[in-house]
């Protein structure tokens, strides 16, 4: 038995056995991977070029449909949509996913059956939670406004999503409730996995509830709380369904964002190369979050196998 034991956890064995396994790998990750990279390149050859339909030839311009971009009389107003949109659904998100985190943790049944129905909102799909909240936030039969009638506070109630001051903000709303139990999920892991030891360590040493949470939660948190903010960040820079269904961007562009730009670029005008130029805007954005991620998982590995 011994001998069986040896020569299964031997080194030579194992490395064989991973070869074999990289060889049934390889050929999923060559196709998942041009199925991404190939995209992205051919992307970014329209974003510098001129592309006749139906065709699809190209022709270099530079950087003109760059130009095109920024200067469409609209671009700056959407620009401050995608980063009001960007910086609230993160704020918002991890703000109220922290928060949540920390009312779950527990390991008691009705924490985790309540632990359970707050995942409910994240496991519902885009499609049927905009539906959703499109009928809740409509003006003359929605759920908002009817709570609102009934109790004698008509003056409360708004066209949610036909007015320019308040449609970005409800799809944000709409948003944060969607994606909060992942943020929750992130952090409670994190909760989780501190040494309960460091805490009583610390109550004997006469640390407060307060302290304990600036001097041992947070640090043990910090690259859960880097990690999530990095992934919600690519998450509202790629988020399309929800504003789609919600508003369309409207009314006017009150509550459009680059994705939506995107698709009416491409889908509605049919200027590829446009929409390929706000593309590869988004392309660049969603690389310097993970240039920005990237530095601080290195250095943590380092500080790790240091």
């Amino acid at each position: 038995m011994e001998r069986f034991i040896n020569g299964v956890f031997h080194p030579d064995i194992q490395q064989k056995r991973a070869r074999t396994g990289l060889k049934f790998v390889a050929p999923c990750t060559v196709v998942v991977l041009l199925m991404m990279i190939v995209p992205i390149i051919r992307t970014i050859s329209f974003a510098f070029s001129e592309v006749t339909l139906p065709s699809f030839d190209t022709q270099f311009n530079g950087i003109r449909n760059f130009e095109k971009i920024v200067t469409l009389k609209e671009f700056p107003a959407i620009v401050k949509n995608t980063v009001v949109w960007i910086v609230g659904s993160v704020v918002l998100r991890t703000g109220m996913g922290f928060v949540a985190a920390f009312i779950m943790d527990g390991q008691g049944k009705p924490v985790k059956a309540v632990r359970l129905l707050a995942l409910l909102p994240w496991t519902v799909p885009s499609i049927v939670s905009a539906n959703s909240w499109r009928w809740m936030l409509q003006s003359d039969f929605g759920l908002i406004n009817g709570m609102f009638k009934s109790v004698g506070l008509e003056s409360w109630c708004r066209l949610w999503l036909s007015t320019a001051e308040t449609a970005l903000p409800s799809v944000l709303a709409a948003y944060t409730w969607a994606g909060f139990p992942f943020v929750m999920m992130m952090i409670l892991a994190g909760l989780q996995g501190i040494p309960g030891e460091l805490y009583e360590s610390s109550a004997i040493d006469g640390a407060s509830r307060i302290q304990q949470f600036f001097y041992i939660t947070l640090p043990s948190l910090r690259s859960v709380i880097t990690m999530v903010i990095v992934l919600e960040v690519v998450n509202a820079i790629n988020a399309f369904d929800l504003l789609f269904v919600l508003t369309g961007g409207g009314p006017g562009t009150s509550s459009e964002i680059l994705g939506l730009l995107i698709y009416r670029l491409g889908f509605t005008r049919f200027d590829f190369a446009g929409a390929s130029a706000a593309s590869t805007l988004l392309i660049g954005a969603a690389l310097v979050c993970f240039l920005f991620y990237a530095p601080t998982q290195i250095r943590k590995k380092g500080r790790n196998q240091a």
